[in-house]
């Protein structure tokens, strides 16, 4: 904190608002992120290679999130944090980086339960990143003492950077904020997760842990929407490599203080479009590595299968099937065609079939490639 004159602040209902407009670069950029979604949704990729590359994207995410913020430890001290059994005499660093790894995993948890974003569901996703002993309500920010200014400092320069609004107008704002949210679902969920990213962030509602928090809040939007890659997405290292222009596209050209712009930004599009192409470039690199794994996979792939899908496999093998009809299977199980219908979908999401027609009522079905390059004989026997 800083000591200085404070001014009197425009006494006024203040409100946020985002508008944009869908350019060049954010189409092309929301395209690329629908392509590699897609692509990455028709790879196989065997379960312990997901649960080694889920748990290497966690351990990316809490090393370069916290270090964003100033946090020292090595990416391999991050990774034995995370894997010591005992919490006892942990350091302020090392409590930041399990704080957010705990974070990490109350947002894998939300997202089965189907939690949406609230103002509770934020409080309880920053009283986990700042806790220290034991978890317990950290409330807003509160008015600082006269002549002092809460402000976001230039570490270099040590000039605001940005100087947050009044405390008194947060509660305000981010009922502003969830209820934009909440009322443009409709906008694609990358866009979303970037504003909510920037709204949060401009508010600056806590006292710290706002850059976390304002990461994990988009984080767990793209979860909501599958948009996270599989669970395999770590953008905060790009941001990590790149602080000026990360900093840069958040500030968008605007003059530090709140009340001049940042609640109503003209820019929008710049932080969007940075946003949107961190996105497209973590989603590359993502790919490329699943692609990897699924390329080198062995008959292992057969690992976990039921005896239901083995059959199916090696009945489409044996007779050199390039589609089957639901009918041919309810007659291959002896079951009714409904329940055929709910097995395709299975077959489907474990990556075993592919739907061959249609888009609406799917009647037809191909085995997927990495079947087809199966011998008859991986198979074993199946009694």
């Amino acid at each position: 904190m800083i000591f200085v004159p404070y001014f009197d602040i425009i006494k006024m209902v203040i409100k946020m608002k985002f508008s944009f407009v869908y350019t060049h670069e954010i189409i092309n950029y929301l395209i690329k992120i629908e392509r590699y979604k897609t692509a990455l949704e028709y790879l196989y990729l065997p379960t312990r290679a997901k649960q080694k590359m889920n748990y290497e994207a966690k351990l990316k995410k809490t090393h370069f999130s916290t270090s964003i913020e100033g946090n020292v430890l090595s990416f391999n001290q991050v990774k034995r944090v995370i894997e010591q059994k005992e919490d006892i005499n942990r350091v302020k660093a090392e409590i930041e980086v399990k704080n957010y790894w705990d974070a990490l995993t109350f947002l894998e948890k939300s997202k089965q339960e189907n939690k949406q974003i609230d103002l509770e569901f934020i409080f309880k996703l920053h009283d986990i990143v700042e806790r220290k002993n034991g978890l317990k309500r950290i409330g807003f920010r509160e008015p600082t003492p006269p002549g002092v200014l809460f402000a976001v400092y230039d570490v270099k320069t040590q000039n605001p950077e940005f100087i947050p609004p009044e405390s008194k107008d947060i509660p305000l704002l981010m009922d502003n904020l969830l209820n934009w949210y909440k009322d443009n679902q409709k906008i694609p969920a990358v866009i979303k997760a970037a504003i909510m990213h920037y709204g949060f962030v401009s508010i600056h509602p806590f006292g710290d842990g706002n850059g976390r928090t304002a990461r994990l809040l988009a984080t767990y939007i793209l979860m909501l929407e599958d948009y996270d890659y599989k669970g395999f997405n770590s953008f905060e290292e790009y941001y990590m490599y790149d602080l000026d222009g990360y900093y840069r596209a958040l500030q968008m050209n605007l003059p530090p203080l709140f009340y001049d712009g940042r609640n109503n930004p003209p820019n929008l599009e710049i932080w969007i479009e940075y946003f949107l192409k961190i996105l497209v470039l973590n989603a590359e690199k993502i790919y490329e590595a699943a692609l990897k794994v699924s390329k080198s996979y062995s008959p292992s792939i057969l690992d976990g299968l039921s005896k239901k899908d083995l059959v199916l496999i090696r009945y489409m093998l044996e007779n050199n099937k390039e589609i089957i009809k639901n009918k041919e299977l309810a007659s291959l199980y002896g079951v009714t065609p409904r329940a055929i219908s709910k097995w395709a979908l299975e077959w489907v999401n474990k990556g075993i079939l592919k739907p061959a027609s249609g888009s609406q009522r799917i009647t037809s079905y191909k085995l997927a490639n990495q079947f087809r390059k199966i011998k008859i004989s991986d198979l074993g026997f199946i009694d």
